[in-house]
């Protein structure tokens, strides 16, 4: 059996993070990228579909939706009518790490939404103390470990769609 990933992020479309994911997880599974057009770092699970048609467009990665990552997971349920047995949300650039954090990071907050839809979700987020200057300098091969570690987890879904340790979200810092 194949699995069907939904991959989004926080960062954006044109994010190193999101990119290094794809290239890992399309190794072994078919992925399909729904990832906010901008940045939208900090929204957490906010949702902008109440205020406004989302548009989204086609691009070489994937999905851009003008949007907040809860809603690009929203997009890709309802308007692209995708049915992932798991949605992985990353890579972040940055930790999320402390309840304080978590309620803020669109990362997890993705990964929210996709279980309030009763999909099993993953939020990968990396935390390199070296490499934390904001704008993120971080590259491609800098997300390399967690790519390993998300195509290592959704090889631990199991035929039911449960996660890891009977969970509904993992939040995973690199």
């Amino acid at each position: 059996m194949t699995r069907e990933v939904l991959l989004t992020n926080d960062d954006g479309i044109d994010a190193a993070g999101i990119r290094a994911l794809s290239d890992a997880l399309s190794r072994t599974y078919d992925v399909t990228v729904v990832a906010p057009a901008t940045n939208q770092s900090g929204v957490g699970g906010n949702r902008s579909w109440w205020e406004t048609t989302i548009e989204y467009a086609e691009r070489d990665l994937g999905y851009a939706v003008e949007g907040t990552p809860a809603d690009c997971v929203a997009v890709a349920s309802v308007a692209l009518e995708l049915e992932p047995d798991v949605v992985v949300s990353g890579c972040n650039h940055g930790p999320n790490i402390g309840a304080h954090v978590l309620g803020q990071s669109g990362t997890v907050g993705a990964a929210m939404e996709a279980s309030f839809l009763g999909i099993p979700a993953i939020a990968v987020s990396m935390y390199d103390r070296g490499n934390l200057p904001f704008p993120p300098t971080a590259t491609h091969s800098d997300f390399g470990l967690a790519g390993q570690v998300a195509a290592d987890l959704v090889a631990r879904v199991d035929e039911e769609g449960r996660l890891p340790f009977g969970a509904d979200v993992l939040n995973v810092n690199v």
